[in-house]
């Protein structure tokens, strides 16, 4: 029996990690047939996948992205994915995510903080990464009018069935209930973008007319896209940043000392933990990767959390370390696909953690009350309790 043929989606969910030093050491392309998935997990092997859209292509059947939103730039490859992304990308480059959000995201960020800081006590992840990242993203894409509360419900909804390389219908009908209770929602609001342009992300998406137009399936499809990482990555990425300084109080320390270091306190988290954990593409004709020969249509799970772990291109990579010098990680995956929101679900977590130590002086975790990390493909703490003096 393979190494691949003895992972249980249970230990995945777990973690993951365990699994794929023993798939890299043994087995870096194998077969894994409780996610019915060829995973990949050494780096230079991810970057080649990722980089060689002709071989791996991201347009795969089946398509947990695609047939959870409908047809979407990440499950799609070749003209049509270059098109769409010329339109959707301009709001997310750095300055323009920079202007569109100044003053936006830290006055969220004192609101938030306004309504637990005299508790002493909260649970960061519930109060105030989850509304941060859900309330942000909204105003940058235009769905101010839309419950923050009922687009988080759908995204929740979504996550289960983007996962589900299984296949399993359990996961997948209330992901499609929620599905379609966003595309409503996002009808309206285009609906009255027609006449009432706004600056938004939509908006552009709606009104754009150069290098060619998005059709309406395209513009819910990309949005709900769009909702689902950029609820969820930024989300996690500020309670993971959290967690991991609260666990190395030694380097927490040096960073309320030196604010400079936030940004590679929040580089260290994405490569540590990052909160997305495969890239999937499929093979467009035979081909062979780390030695193992792959047939046309072979479905594969490009490890990005395993290559980031990967002792080939980090050294004691299972360390977090703010101070590490190795060059980039994959958390935001690389080539054609990479991460349209990288800047925003950044610029959220350095700005989130610059504020949080601002107002909670000795922000520290609460030693009572530890949390508990879960998942493969969208990994994050079920909670990040914390107190302050």
């Amino acid at each position: 029996m393979t190494v691949g043929e003895q992972v249980t989606l249970e230990e995945l969910e777990r973690d993951p990690y365990p699994i794929y030093e023993r798939l890299r050491d043994e087995e870096p392309v194998s077969w894994v047939p409780a996610v019915q998935l060829w995973l990949v997990t050494r780096y230079e092997d991810v970057r080649t996948v990722d980089l060689t859209p002709e071989v791996f292509t991201a347009a795969t059947d089946p398509s947990t992205l695609n047939r959870t939103m409908g047809v979407n730039m990440l499950g799609s490859e070749g003209p049509d994915q270059q098109r769409v992304r010329r339109v959707v990308e301009p709001p997310f480059r750095p300055r323009d995510v920079e202007e569109r959000t100044e003053g936006m995201i830290p006055a969220l960020a004192n609101e938030l903080i306004d309504g637990f800081e005299s508790r002493g006590e909260c649970d960061l992840f519930r109060e105030f990464a989850d509304p941060m990242s859900v309330r942000s993203l909204r105003f940058m894409l235009g769905l101010d009018e839309v419950a923050w509360e009922d687009l988080l419900r759908w995204n929740e909804g979504l996550m289960p069935g983007l996962a589900n390389f299984e296949g399993d219908p359990k996961k997948q009908s209330p992901a499609d209930q929620a599905s379609s209770a966003l595309s409503e929602v996002i009808e309206r609001v285009l609906d009255r973008l027609e006449t009432e342009p706004d600056g938004s992300v939509l908006s552009s998406m709606l009104h754009h007319e150069d290098d060619g137009d998005m059709s309406r399936n395209e513009i819910v499809a990309n949005t709900k896209l769009m909702l689902s990482g950029g609820l969820q990555e930024p989300r996690d990425l500020i309670a993971l940043v959290v967690l991991a300084l609260g666990d190395h109080p030694e380097q927490l320390e040096e960073i309320r000392t030196d604010r400079r270091l936030i940004k590679a306190a929040v580089e260290e988290a994405l490569r540590w933990a990052g909160p997305v954990g495969t890239s999937t593409r499929q093979t467009t004709r035979a081909t062979e990767l780390a030695g193992v020969e792959l047939e046309p249509g072979a479905l594969i799970g490009a490890v990005l959390s395993s290559a980031n772990r990967d002792p080939r291109r980090f050294s004691d990579p299972d360390r977090f370390d703010i101070h590490r010098k190795e060059g980039a990680h994959l958390a935001f995956a690389v080539g054609t696909h990479f991460c349209l929101g990288a800047w925003f679900g950044r610029h959220l977590a350095r700005v989130s953690l610059e504020i949080l130590l601002d107002r909670l002086p000795n922000l520290r975790l609460d030693p009572d009350r530890p949390a508990t990390l879960g998942g493969w493909e969208f990994r994050a703490p079920d909670s990040t309790r914390v107190r302050w003096d």
